[in-house]
């Protein structure tokens, strides 16, 4: 994942613990939030995102405004 040009994220998937498409609502504008329930959020616009929670505990979350794609890839990853 990369936020430009403040952010350079890599997460190998045997890491995750679980990741989701979800509507995370209103998070307090655009750009990074941190201390939500989804932990950290990287914004750029719209609600809706694929939400991660790693093996350690730590969440983030990162802003899409392709959710149809990005569910078909998941699904896929899950099989």
């Amino acid at each position: 994942m990369r936020f430009f040009p403040f952010v350079k994220k890599k997460v190998n998937w045997k890491d995750v613990k679980s990741a989701e498409v979800v509507n995370y609502g209103f998070v307090g504008g655009w750009g990074i939030r941190l201390g939500t329930k989804y932990g950290t959020v990287y914004n750029i616009k719209g609600n809706r995102g694929l939400a991660i929670e790693l093996l350690n505990g730590k969440k983030f979350l990162t802003g899409t405004q392709k959710e149809t794609e990005l569910r078909e890839i998941l699904a896929k990853i899950k099989k």
